[in-house]
């Protein structure tokens, strides 16, 4: 060091600069949380994708038997209910404590 007090007082701030933006960053998400979320978004895309399925298919036998609106409801109510048992079976796998935590310790 050359013993001049500017000198030092500059380098001081910089260490704490860095100090502080490093402690500042936000977490990296992890690649198990990554991976939960995009669990949970698929869960979400195939129950709503499954009523969707089943209504279009219900409103196409509405059309073709003249059966209006009867098919278009009895598949909203099927589409509905495979919806529900795609969750129920894709969450099988987690405990049901706070925090969906998996069954075998993951």
């Amino acid at each position: 060091m050359t013993g001049d007090p500017e000198q030092e007082k500059l380098e001081e701030m910089a260490a704490r600069i860095r100090q502080a933006e490093a402690a500042s960053k936000p977490a990296q998400e992890t690649p198990e949380k990554a991976t939960e979320a995009v669990k949970a978004s698929r869960i979400g895309f195939d129950f709503v994708a499954t009523i969707v399925v089943c209504a279009v298919l219900g409103w196409g036998a509405d059309r073709g038997f003249g059966t209006q609106p009867w098919g278009l409801l009895v598949m909203l109510l099927i589409g509905f209910i495979a919806g529900i048992a795609n969750v129920w079976r894709a969450l099988g796998s987690y405990d049901h404590a706070v925090g969906w935590n998996k069954r075998n310790g993951k």
